[in-house]
């Protein structure tokens, strides 16, 4: 899933701005490309196809026109757009969207970490991920900021040369689908896909900004086609050499330590949006996203799941999210109440009924 941002509210783009082709896309490719450049391969390649991944990006484009007719996410955040059409209860959904997603999402990231480190997905991969998981909690609760610009451009490259580097070297991950998929294999491997698409709800432009919105489709367009290659089968044969046991292992601990970045931001965004629920303070939201996925892991080790089983509950949020989107989109605009002086009471309602906005596109 995507780099992580800092949990602020999103200014307005000013007008012109990014309104070219080569700048939507490279929105659109910030936005989407992350974690799930190195997970989803890890987790369901070869088994998806490449049409899955085109039927997916297909139904993604056609979302996106619906959306920018609308007006778009980019200026305002998705969590706003839901506001201004639905009003203040499908927001604070939208807002519980984001935080169970998240929060159930770090066990997969914990438990990839982990497998690409120690080079399977068994028990001992899920006894690592709890490290894993801890660790980044623990690290988000003392150390509130996130990434720089630069930082989130620099790990981003570094996910996709780990990514290609895993890609030529005949798979991501040593070890990945040994599990037993039996439980899930009979689900539509376009629910944890979706885990790769997290972002692109929030980079949506208005329609009226053409070159821009010519510019996201391409870089869904570029994202379909990255994913397709790396989920699709080594080419060249049905069973490329494996990679030198040192270039291997080099790999794998950086694929897991690029995969514990993300592991932390994203706590660190799960915590703004248990602020934005809650009221309570961001530490709180650390806490409680760590225990939600830290639930997760144990579940998935006692039943025995692999990594795609635990990217269901993350991309299944994703697809909600994006279908209350979608239902936004079809309604107008809520009349805005016009200004009065304000009192007391109504202070205390707006304080405590006020949906914050946090990131426009939150990290993965």
């Amino acid at each position: 899933m995507t780099p992580g941002r800092v949990p602020v509210a999103a200014p307005a783009a000013a007008p012109g701005a990014g309104d070219g082709w080569s700048a939507g896309a490279a929105q659109a490719l910030g936005a989407v490309l992350g974690a799930g450049a190195l997970l989803l391969p890890a987790a369901l390649a070869p088994q998806p196809g490449p049409w899955t991944g085109v039927a997916v990006a297909g139904v993604l484009a056609g979302w996106c026109l619906l959306v920018a007719a609308a007006g778009g996410t980019a200026d305002s955040g998705p969590v706003a757009f839901v506001r201004d059409r639905l009003g203040p209860g499908p927001a604070r959904a939208a807002t519980a969207l984001y935080f169970g997603g998240f929060a159930t999402g770090q066990a997969g990231v914990a438990l990839g970490a982990a497998g690409f480190a120690l080079g399977d997905s068994g028990w001992r991969a899920y006894a690592a991920a709890v490290g894993v998981l801890c660790s980044a909690a623990a690290y988000a609760w003392f150390a509130p900021r996130g990434l720089s610009p630069a930082g989130r451009r620099l790990r981003l490259a570094a996910v996709l040369a780990l990514a290609v580097a895993w890609r030529v070297l005949g798979g991501p991950l040593p070890g990945a689908g040994t599990g037993d998929r039996s439980g899930w294999a009979a689900l539509p491997v376009a629910v944890p896909l979706l885990f790769g698409w997290v972002g692109l709800e929030g980079a949506v432009p208005a329609a009226a900004r053409r070159r821009a919105l010519g510019g996201t489709l391409l870089g869904i367009v570029l994202a379909a086609a990255l994913y397709s290659v790396l989920l699709g089968p080594p080419p060249g044969a049905s069973a490329p050499p494996p990679a030198a046991v040192a270039v291997e292992a080099a790999l794998g601990l950086g694929s897991a330590a690029l995969c514990w970045t993300y592991c932390r931001t994203n706590l660190q965004a799960t915590a703004a949006r248990w602020t934005e629920l809650t009221g309570r303070t961001r530490r709180g939201g650390v806490v409680a996203a760590a225990l939600i996925a830290l639930g997760v892991l144990v579940l998935g080790g006692a039943a025995r799941w692999d990594l795609p089983a635990l990217l269901i509950g993350p991309g299944a949020a994703t697809a909600a999210l994006y279908t209350l989107i979608a239902v936004a989109a079809v309604r107008r605009p809520r009349p805005r109440p016009r200004p009065q002086e304000p009192t007391d009471h109504d202070h205390d309602h707006a304080d405590r009924d006020r949906v914050l906005e946090g990131a426009a596109r939150p990290a993965r």
